[in-house]
């Protein structure tokens, strides 16, 4: 065949070409509208009763494209393709992820999320879903912590953990905090917590410096005795329960690294009155004194014309003592695992400075995890930690620099410290030295074994070694005689803790459910300490060598050696029935060496009993409640606050006219008794709105007996001390924890935690026999501003009443004349005058003395709690944490701050209030050049509430980049507080 091609002219070519390029642009839009062509999918989304969900949120993932349901459920969205997943998210349910495909039309059920119910907490020896908890505990997860800014452990529990108490002193680094769970129960004891790591009862609560806060997986605070009584003799304060990370089967190797830098500064500081400021003051203090003391030396000297009684310094002593407070930590850990095991590796740095010279701090901590299945139902595994810390303190403080004369300069013309009364200046003092060194292990290793369905055994080791080396020196220009002097003490402790439990779990007849543990454990403890002292160095420089102390006696070395033992044995039964009625058994037998034979055990029971009033039926149609549960426990708890021979006669090393000799120390009561506490709990659990707002509301009484005190007995008697159970003591309160997500869509999740906690104590019984009598009857024991008194507070504050200030002579004449009709010579003293305190005679006897002392007021807040909030935008985080307490007295001594012949450094506090002729409505009274401290009265206890920013953290996490995920942040401690006390 032949086809002939005509023959295309110029023009016909040009016009085909327009034509195939208008259908080629036709094709390639109609291709373009396809492709970009969006698929608008729409549908209901409703729970497991068919009920509609709103607020759902369905985002199209990996993207930013999303819309939450309505009111009825529905939802329309516009997905790029039939490849597209969307994601239904939303609080209290399971997500759920759905591919598009041909779909235009997608109904979903979401299932109940039951995760924050079936949460586990370790309720030791064990753990337990929170939905099946009969006792009362705190829990704070590794997500709390994260955002803390902390370097101690107990620390984390502030404001997270109703009813808990956490104060630090000073600030010093390495200042131990004070922990109260549920209010003090001991007179003389230590009324910390138990802490509990990893498994291991730990006595000293130093041992959580070895663990570094990013370590940490949850801590499970026992509060009752329905969830303490486990651990018996010892629980009477509470337990805190610290689990610590480890791996996870089949996960990968990852590594995280934590790096902080952060800066301590003091926020509030007093004026300091300094140079001529201070001078003045001085002078018209002296004026004020020679009204009424015309002799008054001192004022005398000072007012002298051309005396130099005062100096020409102008010296702040607190800006020459304090230095950048630098904190610098480092973490670095890796975990992950196979099939058959799983490790976690941590190693953590932390460098810190305090706000003073000479005051820092290094630590060192290291953490092996590890996890093996050598058979199907053989476990093997370590938790081995070990720390280092060294501590150095100065001999100075913020507090004593504002005591000290600011008219004095830090050096003489020769370079030397100067020097007054004897009394080294804050600079000078900041070279005294204290070291301590202290090295820590604690490692366990344990074995379990499957025996029979649902019955297992567990053994496991414990081994901790405790080394400390401290050594103290203060320098030959610190003292008067010019002689340096020093100290060196080491101690080593050794404990071992090994312990066989039996685990049971069954379920029967879908109604019924079994756990059981049981078991026996054994501790050993030792300690052994050496110190020595000298004096009279040979040179300064060598103070690392005490032998170069040319002055050492047999006096000044001495041994402590101390052992102990606790055999006990266990059980905890947990009987559930239709998940509804929970009942709980615990009970603890222990044998402890530290009492005598009579007294040598006991038994520590409790019971407990919830209703889970949500899985009735007739609270079906109830449908925003999602959990709800009555609870009431009672048991029995102990404390064994003495030392390793409290049961023995002690002899002490002295000497009697430069000869060896002993003296009798102690004298051994062997009927001395266990501490106990009984307490009785009630509760409310609650999860309302698909668990979006959970509570807890519980109430308290525990009363503990058997109160041990340490009477001193007079050196007449040959002296010594014997311990005796003198008295009973009454803690009460209530609590309440809400949590709440408060927003969460697409971009912002916002959630909300509240709590709040009130405790009332009160010594209900104290023996009279070695208390001292006020003269209103009240039995009291101590001897200080704090005090031990029966039907009040444990250390209630303790001094004078008055009746106001003195405003004439003629008042001072009137009281004398009072006095002198009672058969005395002066009411207060022969040197009371005009703007001081009159003090109340409630005695009435006609004088002021110690009988005269009343209980002036209370430390214990009537309120205390905490609020903290979690805000996510997108991938920026705010956290904010705030403490607060309502009610509570404290004493701040610079609102009695007088002015001796020494002299002293001044606060601008209160100053300009005080009594006067000119100012006779002054509030606080006359400031005379006086010897002596002012009496305790109430003047100086202040309200103590507050309100307290006590962490901030804002945070941004940086888009995963080659596989690591980045997150920066900027975090704050304590930056601001609303609060009426100086």
């Amino acid at each position: 065949m032949n086809l002939k091609i005509p023959k295309m002219t110029k023009a016909g070519i040009s016009s085909l070409c327009w034509i195939l390029l208008f259908v080629l642009n036709i094709a390639s839009a109609q291709a373009n509208s396809q492709q970009n062509k969006s698929i608008k999918v729409s549908g209901t989304v409703i729970d497991n009763t068919s009920a509609p969900l709103l607020g759902v949120n369905i985002v199209v993932k990996g993207t930013t494209t999303g819309t939450i349901s309505d009111l009825d459920g529905n939802f329309s969205i516009d997905v790029p393709s039939k490849s597209s997943v969307l994601e239904f998210k939303y609080i209290g349910f399971t997500t759920q992820e759905v591919t598009v495909g041909s779909q235009t039309k997608i109904n979903i059920t979401l299932l109940e999320d039951t995760q924050a119910l079936n949460e586990v907490v370790v309720v030791g020896y064990g753990t337990s879903r929170a939905k099946d908890i009969t006792g009362s505990v705190s829990s704070i997860s590794a997500k709390d912590i994260q955002n803390l800014n902390t370097t101690n452990v107990a620390s984390l529990m502030q404001n997270l953990a109703s009813g808990v108490l956490v104060a630090q002193n000073t600030g010093k680094p390495g200042e131990t905090v004070r922990v109260r769970v549920r209010g003090a129960t001991s007179l003389t004891g230590s009324n910390e917590p138990l802490y509990v790591i990893d498994g291991v009862p730990v006595d000293d609560p130093t041992a959580l410096d070895a663990i570094a806060p990013s370590d940490i997986q949850s801590m499970d605070v026992l509060k009752d005795a329905s969830a303490a009584a486990i651990y018996g003799s010892r629980a009477a304060n509470g337990v805190v329960i610290v689990t610590t990370r480890k791996g996870k089967s089949g996960k990968k190797p990852t590594f995280n690294l934590n790096y902080s830098s952060t800066i301590d500064t003091q926020i509030k500081n007093f004026k300091i009155l300094y140079g001529d400021e201070w001078r003045d003051k001085v002078r018209q203090f002296a004026r004020e004194t020679l009204i009424y003391d015309p002799s008054n030396r001192t004022a005398l000297d000072i007012l002298r014309e051309g005396s130099d009684y005062l100096g020409t310094g102008n010296t702040n002593w607190f800006d020459e003592v304090k230095q950048p407070a630098w904190r610098h930590s480092v973490d670095a850990s890796i975990s992950g695992g196979s099939d058959q095991n799983r490790y976690f590796v941590s190693l953590s740095m932390l460098d810190q400075k305090g706000m003073v010279l000479g005051d820092d701090l290094k630590r060192y901590n290291g953490r092996v995890n590890l996890d093996v299945d050598v058979l199907p139902i053989l476990r093997f595994g370590t938790n081995m930690l070990v720390g280092y810390t060294d501590t150095n303190k100065s001999g100075t403080s913020m507090f004593s620099a504002q005591g000290y004369r600011p008219d004095i300069d830090i050096y003489d013309e020769n370079g030397d410290y100067l020097m007054i009364n004897n009394s080294a200046n804050p600079v000078a003092n900041t070279h005294k030295k204290d070291n301590t060194n202290a090295y820590r292990f604690l490692g366990t290793i344990w074995g379990e074994v499957d025996i029979y369905k649902g019955l297992k055994f567990k053994s496991s080791l414990s081994i901790s070694q405790d080394f400390t080396f401290k050594e103290a020196f203060s320098p030959s220009f610190l003292s008067s005689n010019k002689k340096a002097s020093g100290s060196e003490y080491n101690y080593k402790a050794y404990k071992t803790v090994f312990d066989n439990v039996l685990t049971y779990n069954v379920k029967f007849n879908d109604r019924h459910a079994i756990d059981a543990v049981g078991g026996v454990s054994f501790e050993s403890f030792e300690g052994k300490s050496t110190s020595i002292s000298g004096s009279n160095y040979a040179l300064d420089e060598i103070y690392t060598n005490i032998g170069s102390a040319s002055e050492i006696s047999a006096k000044n070395v001495s041994n402590g050696y101390n052992t102990r033992g606790l055999l006990s044995s266990f059980v905890r039964a947990n009987y559930k029935f239709d998940d509804k009625y929970l009942f709980t058994f615990t009970g603890r037998y222990d044998g402890s060496s530290m009492f005598g034979a009579k007294n040598r055990y006991g038994f520590f029971p409790s019971g407990a009993v919830a209703w889970r009033i949500s899985q009735e039926d007739f609270m079906k149609d109830v449908t925003f409640v999602d959990d709800l549960k009555i609870k009431v426990s009672a048991g029995t708890t102990g404390t064994q606050n003495l030392s390793s021979f409290s049961n023995r006669d002690l002899y002490s090393s002295s000497s009697y006219m430069d000869l060896p000799a002993l003296i009798h120390s102690q004298i051994g009561n062997r009927e001395i008794r266990w501490e106990k506490s009984t307490q009785y709990d009630f509760g409310l659990d609650f999860a309302i709105l698909d668990q979006r707002f959970r509570g807890t509301i519980g109430g308290y009484i525990k009363n503990t007996n058997d109160l041990i005190w340490a009477f001193q007995f007079p050196s007449s008697t040959a002296g010594g001390s014997m311990n005796r159970n003198v008295g009973s003591v009454q803690n009460k309160g209530l609590e309440f924890t809400f949590t709440g997500v408060l927003i969460q869509n697409q971009d912002i999740n916002w959630s909300a935690t509240l709590n709040l906690a009130h405790n009332k104590n009160k010594v209900t019984y104290l023996v009279s026999e070695g208390a001292v009598e006020n003269g209103m009857g009240i039995n009291i024991h101590g001897s200080g501003s704090q005090v031990l008194a029966q039907g009040y507070p444990m250390g209630s504050f303790f001094g004078w009443e008055h009746n106001g200030i003195i405003q004439s002579q003629d008042r001072v004449d009137e009281l004398n004349e009072y006095a002198k009709s009672k058969g005395q010579s002066y009411y207060d003293g022969n040197k009371l005058r005009p703007g001081m305190l009159e003090y109340r005679d409630t005695n009435e006897d006609g004088k002021i003395d110690n009988k005269d002392r009343m209980i002036v007021g209370s430390p214990d807040p009537k309120v205390f709690g905490g609020l903290s909030s979690n805000f996510q935008y997108k991938r920026f985080t705010a956290f904010a944490s705030f403490g607060f307490q309502i009610g509570g007295l404290k004493s701040y001594s610079k609102t009695l701050q007088n002015m001796p012949s020494q002299l002293t450094g001044l606060i601008d506090y209160g100053l300009n209030d005080r009594w006067s002729d000119d100012n006779r409505d002054a509030k606080y009274p006359a400031l005379y050049l006086e010897d002596g401290v002012p009496r305790s009265s109430g003047i100086e206890l202040h309200n103590a509430s507050y309100f307290r920013l006590q962490e901030l953290r804002l945070a941004y996490d940086i888009p995963k980049f080659v596989g690591i995920n980045t997150q920066v942040f900027v975090s704050g401690s304590n930056l601001f507080t609303i609060t009426k006390y100086p």
